[in-house]
């Protein structure tokens, strides 16, 4: 009996010190400080969701689990407007509303972890000053954070060696603007793993086959085809998850095209036809709900241009579109203007610190692998692409660009490394000493995010007690105008009408689409700059500041009955009938 315990206890100590042993001891260890590094910034950062992205896509993917439709409860009134022109009966489908701003694969991994949790109905009273269920996309975007990690070491190792991509990985689970941007529970982390995917295929499908030189291509057709229809796999997924993220094609088209395989353009394209085919459908759906191939996604860039104020556009139920000329002026100058706040901000990078130092005198030194001099040059016109189409839209954009930041921590550390060896200090342990004080300063900003006092509530405008209030005074066939519908959508479960640019557009839909028998203002509208915003009769919100400030309403308005919540910061509006 001792010699067969004896024989089972050196079994397994042999196969935890053989190589298999060693690689599964370090995989854990990898996932438990992953892990616990999410845990971290979750449990020290989050208070509750205030994106309004990740509120209305949370809504969406509720909607596709319970309905099995991509629909949507919060409206916009331009919506409205262009739904009802492109359907036969000129009905605007308020109650099933298509979304037409919002790509489906983040609300469709939503919709299954929802279908798999058994969420329960929106709107249920609770008394934790976070609704439960904002953890969830948040929690479901801190995993596909650890699933790039694991891609980002596997493109480290592929482009230089195992400890680079070690390093890679560490540095990506220290980074305070990859876990920041997992917080805001949008669909963030998700692209981000699919354009890992997309560059990790491309570099599998541009190596060098193992033929006589680097122009034979022996070996069947699956071993050059199999990655490059994954790697337009993963370009699709990331295009259908957040558009900006499509600009990963242009980064492997190039990749591909400047490969040493024999025709690679003519492979790069086949990758870019392979790449299209998966979306066609996507683009098939909008232009049917509202003729546009990509929804109502370029009407906002004309959102805050001098043409229209602020988000105007998407509140007026029948706006009169400039001309193509005049749009493009407007949209240039708006385009100048983002550009050089982007600059002074670092594009949203601020936090990169040394390594994107390291990165930019990285391009000094050439590189052994053809494949790691390659990518580090495709890598700059493709967020080149991301930062312009940004600035074409608003500040929420420009964080698509830092999709990109994870390509440049291999090419950080690899060139340093590259310095330690060339420098070749007498002292034993100065490279080490050197890699820690670089990934101390890398990691110093999530050190700093984490140590108390913790961040406070999303309130303002966003506290989900509230919302439920406003909530239950609306039956599920009728719908609410407010301020913030992504959020009565998300907490309340309700068909919510984004408040019209005045109150003749309130009257148009109340009276001719859809009666809106309760109107929700929080400080989104009340917390406007007084003289600029409201109180001049040519401010933006001036009919309703006469409203809800001065009790001048129209004589035929129909909400007579009104009611401050939260002190004076928000106000209820409703009929005689819906007020109880």
């Amino acid at each position: 009996m001792a010699l067969e315990y004896e024989s089972g206890l050196q079994n397994i100590v042999y196969q935890v010190d053989s190589e298999m042993g060693r690689k599964i001891i370090r995989g854990v260890l990898f996932s438990l400080f992953a892990l616990a590094m999410g845990a971290l910034y979750l449990v020290t950062n989050f208070q509750g969701l205030n994106d309004a992205r990740a509120m209305e896509e949370a809504q969406l993917g509720r909607n596709l689990a319970t309905e099995g439709r991509l629909v949507t409860h919060c409206v916009r009134p331009l919506s409205l407007c262009q739904v009802a022109e492109h359907n036969a009966d000129g009905d605007a489908r308020v109650f099933n509303h298509p979304d037409l701003l919002h790509p489906p694969v983040w609300p469709a991994i939503l919709a299954t972890v929802f279908r798999a949790l058994r969420m329960p109905e929106p709107g249920t009273p609770t008394a934790a000053m976070v609704s439960s269920w904002d953890y969830a996309p948040v929690i479901v975007g801190q995993l596909f954070i650890i699933f790039s990690a694991i891609l980002l070491w596997a493109i480290g190792r592929k482009l230089f060696d195992a400890r680079v991509g070690a390093l890679s990985a560490g540095a990506f689970l220290l980074s305070d603007l990859v876990w920041r941007q997992s917080l805001t529970g949008n669909d963030w982390s998700a692209a981000l793993f699919f354009v890992l995917g997309a560059v990790y295929a491309a570099l599998w499908a541009a190596e060098l086959p193992s033929g006589k030189g680097p122009e034979d291509e022996q070996g069947p057709v699956w071993r050059w085809l199999a990655p490059l229809v994954v790697a337009a796999l993963f370009t699709a997924a990331a295009f259908l998850t957040r558009y900006l993220a499509g600009t990963v094609a242009l980064l492997v088209f190039l990749y591909i095209g400047v490969s040493r395989r024999r025709r690679p353009w003519a492979k790069a394209s086949l990758y870019l036809a392979l790449a299209f085919l998966p979306v066609i459908l996507w683009i098939w759906r909008n232009v049917a709900a509202c003729g546009n191939p990509l929804g109502l996604v370029f009407h906002t860039m004309l959102a805050d241009t001098y043409l229209f104020t602020g988000d105007a556009l998407v509140r007026s139920i029948a706006p009169r579109l400039p001309e193509v000329g005049t749009a493009v002026y407007a949209v240039q100058i708006k385009w100048m203007a983002n550009m050089r706040e982007f600059y002074a901000d670092g594009f949203g990078w601020g936090s990169a610190g040394m390594l994107l130092a390291l990165f930019g005198a990285m391009f000094f030194h050439r590189f052994v692998r053809p494949s790691s001099r390659t990518l580090r040059w495709c890598i700059l016109p493709a967020a080149g692409l991301a930062i312009f189409i940004a600035a074409a839209f608003n500040r929420e954009s420009l964080a698509g660009t830092t999709l990109y930041w994870p390509l440049v921590i291999p090419f950080a550390w690899a060139f340093l490394l590259v310095l330690l060896d060339r420098l070749q200090f007498e002292l034993r342990y100065f490279g080490v000493a050197a890699i820690s004080v670089v990934m101390f300063l890398h990691g110093l900003p999530m050190l700093l995010n984490v140590l108390p006092p913790r961040t406070g509530l999303p309130y303002p405008p966003y506290f989900h007690r509230y919302i439920g209030v406003v909530s239950s005074m609306v039956e599920p066939q009728e719908c609410l105008g407010t301020d913030i519908p992504w959020a009565t959508a998300w907490y309340g479960g309700k068909t919510s009408i984004l408040l019209p640019k005045d109150i003749d557009g309130y009257f148009t839909i109340h009276q001719t689409i859809q009666p809106i028998p309760v109107l929700y203002f929080t400080t989104v509208t009340r917390d406007k700059p007084w003289a600029r915003g409201l109180a001049d009769p040519i401010a933006p919100e001036n009919s309703w500041y006469q409203l809800f400030s001065l009790s001048r309403a129209p004589a035929n308005f129909p909400l007579t009955q009104g009611r401050l919540l939260a002190g004076s910061d928000q106000l209820i509006m409703a009929d005689n009938e819906h007020w109880r």
